[in-house]
């Protein structure tokens, strides 16, 4: 990834945090979207400290605008764009279909859809500028999740849809751009270990390993750095000739159901 500019939304924390940093200790010149301006810049300082490039775009990608203004922004400090991770969304507890709201649908597909089209759409025009320029292949790798394969109880309506329209995204665009030297991958992560799920686990140790076993065959969580590497390793050039695809990253909890 030497030289290359990498978009990565959602960048403050997370599996976003997470990804910008292995990206650019790989070489990449990562540009960190996000709404928290503080994180941003402290994400920022911890790769320069590394030794790495990063800047900090404030960005809401729920807002068309503000994402293609981003864009215009990266190309003007950077010149180009080559890989890009769309990541950023929202999770809440929904209500069951009878009982559901409009206003909550909304919110979630707009964080979880809408604004994965409007990330898409901006990158795929500056990643045309950049083949144009550099003559190299670029990648687009959208953040899925397990239940973009099967409905969940622990998943919300909304959310469970939105995540199904991603691999739909995914796909139509990988079709599209087949020809064009952009790649368009997926990458669907099982219960994933963050700060939140940490706390979640702070029980017995036999509970514990109870519940963890529950999610998946390997009994432990989807590390945060798992998803960065298969993130990094979809922008390679060892997958040139994964496009259309999605890997899910959940210790074969897909395959056991």
């Amino acid at each position: 990834m030497q030289g290359k500019v990498m978009w990565v939304t959602g960048a403050t924390s997370g599996i976003g945090r997470a990804t910008a940093i292995y990206c650019a200790g790989q070489g990449a010149k990562v540009v960190a979207l996000g709404r928290r301006a503080e994180l941003g810049q402290s994400l920022v300082a911890e790769i320069e400290q590394s030794g790495g490039e990063a800047l900090y775009l404030p960005c809401d990608v729920t807002l068309e605008h503000e994402v293609d203004a981003a864009v215009e922004e990266t190309l003007e400090s950077l010149g180009r764009l080559d890989y890009a991770f769309n990541n950023a969304g929202m999770f809440l507890r929904e209500p069951a279909l009878e009982s559901h709201d409009s206003a909550t649908w909304d919110a979630v597909m707009k964080s979880n859809l809408t604004s994965y089209y409007y990330c898409m759409r901006a990158e795929a025009r500056a990643m045309r500028r950049t083949r144009n320029a550099y003559d190299v292949d670029c990648a687009i790798v959208n953040n899925a999740s397990v239940v973009a394969h099967r409905g969940a109880s622990a998943s919300g309506l909304a959310y469970t849809v939105a995540k199904h329209g991603v691999l739909g995204l995914t796909r139509q665009a990988a079709v599209e751009y087949a020809r064009e030297g952009i790649r368009v991958n997926a990458v669907s992560p099982g219960p994933t270990l963050t700060e939140a799920t940490a706390k979640g686990l702070d029980l017995p140790e036999s509970v514990k390993q109870a519940r963890l076993d529950a999610l998946n065959p390997t009994g432990r969580l989807v590390a945060v750095e798992h998803i960065a590497q298969a993130v990094a390793f979809l922008c390679s050039e060892a997958a040139s000739m994964i496009n259309g695809q999605d890997i899910p990253l959940d210790g074969g909890q897909l395959a056991q159901l």
